[in-house]
């Protein structure tokens, strides 16, 4: 049984968090180097230094071991803004937050592919700890649109993201090129630029 999931902020003595983080450390070192399918838990163990029953005391399954990878991964991109001081309006820091994440897909797409896996996972705790990073992740695009209806610009941000995830899927199928993923989301950043121009004329 696993003692904690990424996001439920359960707390653990100093000892077991620092061996968590260790396990998880191991585990996204690994996912630099190789593809998720290839990874065996044994060798995160391994790697991670602890026994493997030890391993599954933290995380009941690969999935659930390597949801956490991504959501440790992914979350601190989401402190990240594009610079202020380039006063920035809306659809550049939007456009400049999906460059962002195509940029961190070049450098590390087992990543994405692991997300991508994962987000199709029938594991109830792994399901919701996805479904919990989408949320985190769709933040600062949301606070990007808050001069729209709430319901408008969380739809607006489900629809960005979906175009990413998409985008990086074809990626990885080889069915897109990164220069050709970076036009679509432009093309796609500047209509949503052309529903912003509506609000703001007050014509829609």
């Amino acid at each position: 049984m696993a003692i904690v999931l990424s996001g439920e902020r359960t707390e653990l003595p100093a000892y077991q968090k620092l061996r968590r983080q260790r396990i998880l450390d191991a585990a996204k070192s690994m996912l630099r180097n190789h593809e998720y399918e290839s990874i065996q838990i044994r060798d995160v163990a391994a790697e991670a230094n602890v026994a493997l029953g030890t391993l599954y005391r933290y995380f009941s399954s690969k999935e659930h071991l390597y949801a956490n990878v991504v959501y440790d991964w992914s979350v601190p991109f989401n402190a990240v803004e594009p610079s202020r001081e380039e006063n920035l309006g809306t659809i550049e820091c939007i456009s400049r937050r999906l460059r962002m994440a195509l940029a961190a897909f070049e450098r590390q797409p087992n990543f994405y592919k692991a997300i991508l896996m994962l987000r199709s996972t029938n594991d109830p705790d792994v399901s919701a700890l996805m479904q919990q990073l989408g949320t985190v992740l769709e933040e600062p695009i949301l606070s990007d649109l808050s001069m729209l209806p709430l319901d408008e610009a969380s739809d607006i941000t489900a629809m960005i993201w979906c175009v990413l995830m998409d985008l990086v899927a074809r990626l990885l199928s080889g069915d897109k090129t990164m220069d050709e993923a970076l036009r679509i989301s432009d093309r796609f950043v500047q209509m949503v630029g052309l529903r912003l121009q509506q609000f703001e004329a007050g014509t829609a």
